[in-house]
């Protein structure tokens, strides 16, 4: 409702997008390739649309992956012209494999989301730029987005070079231009990357961190890296989406949670607090495909079933039956049902 000429504007946010390996290799035999063509409108109709970036965009001469290792890897150039093509409105590349194959290839990166102009935040060309936020202008209001990881492939972090290029999770760092974010612009977004993979909870160091950014009083908390999703919680009515899981990043057979997730529609309105939609899918390979509400129903219910008991452990959420988009209204505990349409 914006009959007081108050926008609302709606967020869509998915987790973490690995265009390395297989997705790849698509990629450089074809630009136009969209691995997030299954998505519904629930995801193209959103104001703007939100990934983590959990690979390098350089290129190595064709490949995609590491030989001697798949837990490194990187997407080609192109990538970042896939994420143009579907209108993905900004990225994180704050993530443990955000220097892969290392700074020259970070650097690539970066040239690389800077010619297609998708807007990027948690990396720079130097450690200033890393942690300052990313700013979005949609219907004549700012989001300010940071992004910050918690974990790494070269530790120790604060011995290596990529703390200068790469923004960590550090409330000290990070406090002063979250509260300057908050005086100059409408709404404020945490992303962050950190967890412990496969696990279900969120982890103490998580938990930490989200209380202390949340009490610098951000709009909304998005979390990935454990590649499965976990729950929901809040914190004055604000929602903290602790981990979204996969996105377009393949799944294992042996973890049904990494296969199946759900991007989160967050609808902001100035001087409310924000709302959240759940909005599950299923991974065919790295390929994200949204739950049909009719065929799907049971599949989508499991999944409510699923992230009700997982929010539990983080203080509990409501959790509705899907509506039209097969997408859930998650609402705290201690809140009202909002009065906001679930097409928003």
């Amino acid at each position: 409702m914006e009959s007081d000429g108050e926008p609302s504007i709606v967020l869509a946010a998915g987790g973490d997008v690995n265009f390395g390996r297989e997705c790849g290799q698509a990629i450089l035999k074809d630009v136009a390739y969209d691995p997030f063509a299954g998505l519904s409108t629930a995801w193209s109709s959103a104001d703007a649309r939100f990934v983590n970036l959990e690979s390098q965009l350089s290129d190595q001469h064709g490949l995609t992956q590491s030989p001697s290792h798949r837990l490194i890897f990187t997407g080609p150039p192109g990538g970042a012209d896939v994420l143009s093509n579907a209108k993905v409105s900004l990225v994180s590349t704050a993530n443990n494999h955000a220097w892969d194959f290392g700074k020259s290839a970070l650097f690539e990166t970066i040239a690389n989301l800077e010619r297609a102009q998708v807007p990027f935040a948690g990396t720079g060309r130097d450690v200033e730029q890393a942690y300052k936020p990313v700013v979005l202008r949609v219907k004549g209001r700012t989001i300010a987005l940071f992004a910050v990881t918690q974990v790494w492939n070269q530790p120790p972090f604060d011995a290596h070079e990529g703390k200068d290029f790469v923004a960590w999770a550090d409330v000290d760092k990070l406090k002063a231009n979250i509260e300057q974010a908050r005086r100059e612009n409408d709404f404020v977004i945490v992303s962050y990357h950190g967890g412990e993979e496969y696990v279900d909870a969120p982890v103490d160091r998580t938990r930490r961190f989200v209380k202390a950014v949340m009490a610098l009083g951000v709009d909304a908390f998005i979390g990935h890296h454990p590649h499965v999703p976990q729950g929901v919680g809040w914190s004055d009515g604000r929602p903290i989406v602790y981990s979204l899981g996969n996105f377009v990043f393949a799944g294992h057979d042996d973890r049904p949670w990494t296969k199946q997730s759900f991007f989160a529609r967050i609808t902001l309105r100035k001087g409310e607090r924000a709302q959240l939609l759940a909005c599950p899918f299923s991974l065919d390979g790295h390929r994200p495909r949204s739950l049909d509400p009719e065929r799907e129903a049971l599949a989508i219910e499991r999944f409510r079933k699923h992230l009700l008991g997982t929010s539990t452990s983080v203080g509990g959420s409501n959790v509705a039956k899907a509506d039209a988009q097969g997408c859930l209204r998650v609402t705290s505990k201690s809140a009202p049902q909002p009065s906001l349409s679930s097409s928003n």
